[in-house]
């Protein structure tokens, strides 16, 4: 054993054992809604063009908008509970405490990209092609970086947590801590966000 743990630290007993794991698949659902309703433009495309895309689609996004305050709220209650999934006897809680820190910058990486939206859409009508491309880099680029971090902070604290427990599954110790050190490279931070979605999953 380890000597500032001395007693088993399992999953909480009762109704919030079995009510928590849902929280993971709403805030996966709310996470994937959000994304594929607002659907916004690429970066790369032309400051007209990207105003005229919010000057249409401004309803759309606006109910994109919409699910990013669910899925923070839910996210951060199922972030809770796998801190304290993962701290188990035999590993050290701050493996727990830094899975719980990516949660907490996951849920600030939405709350920052469905502001803009809302920045977006609120007086669309008052925009200018600049003004709008430059928020339109800010929910694209910002969110997309923080949540590699948040995602690699997650999958690597979470995969080692996994590896040293004895209680824990260790191969999806493993995967988290290839996936999560994937998610923090240039190869492989385009595909953090849809990680984060698997990775709660499993």
């Amino acid at each position: 054993g380890v000597p500032w743990r001395t007693e088993s630290h399992t999953q909480a007993p009762g109704r919030w054992s079995k009510v928590a794991p849902l929280l993971g698949l709403l805030f996966v659902a709310f996470v994937v809604a959000s994304v594929i309703v607002s659907n916004t433009p690429n970066t790369s495309n032309s400051p007209a063009s990207i105003l005229a895309y919010y000057k249409v689609h401004k309803d759309r996004v606006t109910v994109g908008a919409f699910f990013v305050a669910p899925a923070v709220v839910v996210g951060l209650f199922w972030f809770a509970y796998l801190r304290n999934w993962l701290q188990r006897r035999d590993v050290h809680e701050r493996w727990g405490a830094v899975a719980f820190a990516g949660g907490i910058l996951f849920a600030v990486t939405g709350a920052i990209a469905g502001g803009v939206e809302f920045a977006l859409t609120d007086t669309v009508k008052h925009l200018t092609p600049a003004t709008a491309t430059a928020l339109n880099f800010l929910e694209g680029d910002v969110p997309f970086i923080l949540a590699s971090m948040a995602f690699g902070l997650m999958a690597i604290a979470a995969g080692i947590a996994m590896i040293k427990s004895q209680y824990l599954p260790t191969w999806l110790g493993w995967f988290s801590l290839v996936v999560g050190i994937l998610g923090v490279l240039p190869v492989g931070d385009f595909a953090a966000l849809p990680a984060i979605g698997i990775w709660n999953l499993l």
